[in-house]
């Protein structure tokens, strides 16, 4: 098979499963890969380069590591990689950060507690101006909340610290209005209808035990394998901010009846 940097992982993962242990292998940042509910939902959006930028390593890296096993590169790809490598420093912060007061939002203690800092994220990017960037300080790259301020036009760059201390900064660039993402109202008359409309056919999960971003990614990967009839039934602690954007986007209807404290179901349907 040959190999670009824009090759998903899934994709060489699917032609040998191999390059799971010789992507691992590379550094620390890829043994996540080994974890299949990570990998199953992850793999499948990164690329080369994408792992790379992450890992803050080359892509010539990656070639080396699944050569192998049978991977090749174009002389086509070699030839854009030596022009484009001064360009590619994946761990240089972008110039024009500095040129912006930088506000800090340190989510750690949240995500170690269990608590969803959505909402407090979301009142920290309201204040971003021209002037200002906000810089997340968390576990993990969040990538949901990348993928929904990139849709709203803000730029944004990614500086992981350590295996488990990512840094990720947020600046206008060519923002729109930014609008609170639509939320859904719990109601537990339209949740029992429309888990009598499904029968029998609900697969359960329960991922209250989950610590963040746990629970999102063991959902979406449930729903990868999904039939069109059926419904996935998730009890959860709370409703989910960031995953309901993800599910907009694959297609999917949600049903939210929240029944207490720390106890909300959810039905995910098509």
């Amino acid at each position: 098979m040959q190999i670009a940097a824009n090759t998903k992982i899934s994709a060489l993962i699917k032609e040998n499963p191999a390059a799971i242990d010789a992507i691992a292998s590379i550094n620390r940042h890829f043994e996540k890969l080994r974890n299949p509910i990570l990998r199953k939902v992850l793999a499948s959006r990164v690329t080369i380069a994408d792992a790379a930028r992450i890992g803050g390593c080359e892509v010539e890296r990656f070639y080396e590591k699944l050569a192998p096993l049978g991977f090749t590169v174009s002389n086509t790809t070699k030839t854009e990689n030596v022009m484009s490598a001064p360009t590619t420093t994946a761990t240089e912060m972008p110039a024009t950060l500095a040129k912006h007061n930088i506000i800090t939002l340190d989510v750690c203690e949240d995500i170690a507690s269990g608590n969803d800092p959505f909402l407090k994220i979301m009142d920290a990017v309201d204040k971003i101006d021209a002037t200002s960037a906000l810089l997340i300080v968390n576990t993990f790259e969040p990538t949901p909340l990348i993928a929904i301020l990139k849709k709203k036009g803000y730029a944004y760059f990614t500086d992981t610290k350590s295996p488990n201390l990512v840094h990720t900064y947020f600046w206008l660039e060519q923002a729109t209005e930014l609008k609170t993402e639509e939320t859904i109202k719990p109601d537990s008359n339209d949740f029992e209808k429309t888990l009598t409309r499904f029968g029998g056919k609900v697969k359960r999960i329960d991922v209250r035990h989950l610590e963040m971003p746990q629970p999102m990614v063991t959902i979406l990967g449930e729903l990868e394998n999904l039939s069109a009839d059926e419904a996935l039934y998730v009890v959860h602690k709370r409703v989910p901010q960031f995953l309901l954007p993800q599910l907009k986007e694959r297609g999917f209807e949600i049903a939210i009846n929240e029944v207490g404290p720390n106890e909300v179901y959810l039905l995910i349907y098509k």
